[in-house]
């Protein structure tokens, strides 16, 4: 099946999520693309990270944001997804996850957790070209941020209502997600009208073989995922 799968956070059933041995692991699978989000130090250095501060992954407290690389690259997970122990692995630079989705030719998908994205476009193009990377954000300001600096790069609105759907379609290229979690609800009118306006859709994340193969049968055109691998669909 011709599928378009993303690794959200990594392949976190492997190592713990936004981790390099995630990023690793999803590359190794065959992912078309993987997801991570991006946050910046107190002294600059762009880093892989889901939450403000480190207080629920790592050995350590603090915001992100307030602390500088040399202080949080000394921090580790708090546990190993594989056996349960303190993991000597710590938060990845950016420029690690971008250096391990080129290796392996997955896309980067790009959550944008700040406004930093000068920064975040200008350290992926020391990787990728602007038509290969994905700006994601559930913030509309960060996304048109995005595409004044760059009208080549793929922007994807996390959870779209009607007014964000209508914003994207004039915004070049770009998909969304809508925030439904049951896929037995969602109404497949919405696949024709979002692609009507020229976005690709996707839902929330396919978490079974059976949920991918649904929607990807729905007519979505790509499917985030934090367990199914490409092999098994």
């Amino acid at each position: 099946m011709d599928v378009r799968l993303i690794a959200h956070r990594g392949y976190a059933i492997h190592a713990p999520q936004n981790s390099a041995e995630a990023f690793e692991a999803a590359g190794r699978l065959g992912f078309w693309a993987i997801e991570t989000d991006v946050r910046r130090t107190l002294d600059g250095v762009l880093v892989c990270c889901h939450d403000a501060t480190v207080d629920s992954m790592f050995c350590g407290s603090g915001e992100i944001s307030a602390l500088p690389w040399d202080a949080l690259r000394r921090l580790t997970f708090r546990e190993d997804k594989k056996n349960g122990s303190v993991r000597k692995e710590g938060m990845p630079l950016f420029r690690t996850y971008l250096s391990i989705c080129k290796a392996h030719g997955a896309l980067p998908f790009i959550e944008l957790k700040t406004m930093d994205t000068e920064a975040v476009l200008a350290e992926a193009r020391q990787f990728f070209d602007d038509g290969e990377l994905v700006i994601s954000s559930s913030r509309m300001e960060h996304l048109r941020m995005a595409r004044r600096l760059s009208p080549a790069v793929f922007l994807h609105h996390i959870f779209s209502d009607e007014a964000s759907i209508r914003e994207l379609a004039g915004m070049g290229p770009a998909g969304c997600s809508l925030n439904q979690p049951d896929l037995n609800a969602f109404d497949p009118a919405w696949v024709g009208r979002v692609h009507a306006c020229g976005l690709q859709l996707c839902l929330r994340a396919g978490d079974t073989p059976d949920a991918v193969r649904r929607m990807v049968a729905l007519g979505l055109d790509y499917v985030p995922t934090n367990c199914v691998y490409p092999a098994l669909v």
